[in-house]
């Protein structure tokens, strides 16, 4: 008997901020200046030095939450994610574990005619790494000579955007990434530039027996910078586990699929494998030297209420928060193109959820 696979996927999503500084200190956050000129005893890591939260970046992702219809606490956590960074001189990056911004939510989606509602599991905040450049050897760290470190983004705000696993086509993902790069354009909360990294995708990618729930051994392919990449390591990832029979890791007497890190470019060297590291000591605890008050703020909430929803890129209007709005696409899509924001009335899907998942609407 021949068994039939379908592919199972899901989008991790990072974009940095275009705040004025770095999430946890005063540092400036731009792009292109001297190596290690834009740090301080803060996103240095240096003992003594104590964070401080950007407003600006909270308020952002709050709104990013609000245009994906998430629910936003109004109390949240910061945590420590304890392992070695190269790139990160304090060798921990603050992120968020159990008390995100934003859970919840969903966003709607469009291939070969047919609307794909994609889960929004959750919206966190997070600090960006360092920048490694590897010298020789072509640029990659296999044949290189040395390493340099450049620290300039480290602590930049970064959002990170998790989907569940709603995703079924290399295309879908694909679709999904492209219509979140015009909301956040839309927001004005990033540039979304993916040849400057701030926008980058991790996709996680498994195949299960068709009609069913059980899941298969998960793959992740990470820092993909181009919606063009993202579709063909999903495409070539789906033909590797097909070929492999869609073992899943828990069926007695198969070997486990392994998890891969791989180029899946056609015209990669021999076709080189690189292997993500097992990292046991990794860990999350409680930050105690950080507050994330995201909705507790009068003022900032109400600046945040009246933030834009999201554009529609497409010409007609589709399900969810844009028949809502009744909003039509080829404005804002051309507003989007434009890297301009695209306002409208609306705000009748936005709502706060406070600590106990008590609904209070934004005012």
């Amino acid at each position: 008997m021949i068994v039939e696979y379908e592919p199972v996927i899901g989008i991790e999503t990072h974009v940095e901020l275009v705040t004025d500084s770095k999430m946890f200190c005063g540092c400036p956050a731009h792009f292109g200046a001297d190596p290690n000129t834009n740090v301080c005893p803060v996103c240095l890591g240096l003992p003594g030095a104590l964070p401080v939260p950007n407003e600006k970046a909270i308020e952002w992702i709050v709104a990013i939450g609000l245009a994906l219809e998430c629910d936003i606490a109004y109390h949240s956590q910061f945590h420590r994610k304890n392992y070695f960074y190269a790139d990160q001189p304090k060798n921990y990056q603050i992120s968020q574990y159990d008390v995100p911004v934003c859970s919840g939510g969903a966003l709607d989606i469009e291939t070969d005619g047919q609307s794909t509602r994609v889960r929004i599991n959750r919206v966190h905040m997070e600090e960006d790494t360092g920048k490694m450049i590897h010298v020789g050897g072509g640029g990659r760290i296999k044949d290189a000579d040395h390493s340099l470190l450049d620290f300039n983004r480290a602590g930049v705000p970064l959002v990170e955007i998790v989907t569940e696993p709603d995703l079924a086509t290399p295309q879908q993902a694909r679709a999904f990434a492209q219509e979140l790069q015009a909301i956040v354009l839309a927001l004005g909360v990033s540039d979304a530039k993916l040849e400057e990294g701030s926008m980058r995708f991790d996709a996680n990618v498994s195949l299960r027996p068709k009609g069913t729930d059980e899941l298969g051994t998960k793959v992740e392919v990470k820092n993909m910078n181009s919606f063009r990449s993202l579709e063909r390591a999903l495409a070539y990832e789906i033909d590797r586990h097909g070929r492999s029979g869609g073992r899943r890791a828990h069926s007695p007497g198969d070997p486990p699929l392994g998890r891969e890190r791989r180029d899946h470019r056609r015209d990669a060297v021999q076709g080189r494998e690189f292997r993500l590291p097992v990292l046991p000591g990794t860990r999350s605890r409680a930050d105690r030297d950080l507050l994330c008050p995201a909705g507790d703020n009068p003022g900032t909430s109400t600046r945040i209420a009246r933030r834009p929803t999201v554009p529609l890129r497409r010409s007609r209007p589709r399900s969810g928060v844009h028949r809502r709005a009744g909003i039509g696409g080829s404005g804002c899509d051309r507003t989007v193109r434009r890297r301009g924001r695209c306002r409208v009335r609306s705000q009748d899907h936005r709502q706060l959820v406070d600590g106990r998942g008590r609904r209070f609407p934004a005012t």
